[in-house]
């Protein structure tokens, strides 16, 4: 779908309709990383650029959903945002894009202090501190929270915020 640039929250906001939902996000050089399609999930990208694709399951099988759409980058409460709306399939009369909805939010990286986004989950972080014995917050009750990240070459984003 999109490439964005640097350190991101991205948390589904809404889903609706009869076939599961889920964001995929892959940093090069690291596995992809599903982000289920549950309201309230949550994950945090740190990494330079990053991949962002939005799919749902049919019949056993994970098909990029045809359409999504990327809202302008807005400041919210002073934090960059941006909210991607999508739709997995065409139906007839049917055409409103929201059967997976994300807000992305930019973040500090790690390392830089606390995140520029608040929110009220404080989702889960990883960084060379805590993968070698640091601590590592837990994420808030009831909120699925999962982290990506890796060494990755900057590229051109068609999701960059320029603010």
């Amino acid at each position: 779908m999109a490439w964005y640039q640097g350190p991101s929250r991205i948390t589904v906001t809404a889903v609706e309709g009869r076939y599961p939902q889920r964001a995929v996000v892959t940093v090069r050089g690291a596995a992809p990383v599903e982000v289920p399609g549950e309201v309230g999930a949550v994950h945090v990208v740190e990494a330079a650029s990053w991949q962002l694709d939005l799919e749902h399951r049919d019949q056993g099988e994970w098909y990029p959903n045809i359409l999504a759409v990327q809202g302008r980058w807005e400041e919210v409460r002073g934090v960059p945002t941006q909210v991607v709306h999508s739709r997995n399939r065409d139906h007839d009369g049917d055409r409103r894009d929201r059967n997976l909805v994300l807000r992305i939010e930019r973040v500090a990286p790690a390392g830089d202090g606390p995140s520029v986004a608040t929110g009220p989950a404080a989702p889960l972080r990883t960084s060379a501190g805590a993968a070698s014995g640091g601590t590592v917050p837990a994420p808030a009750p009831g909120v699925r929270t999962t982290v990506s990240g890796a060494a990755a070459r900057p590229v051109t984003s068609t999701g960059t915020w320029s603010g």
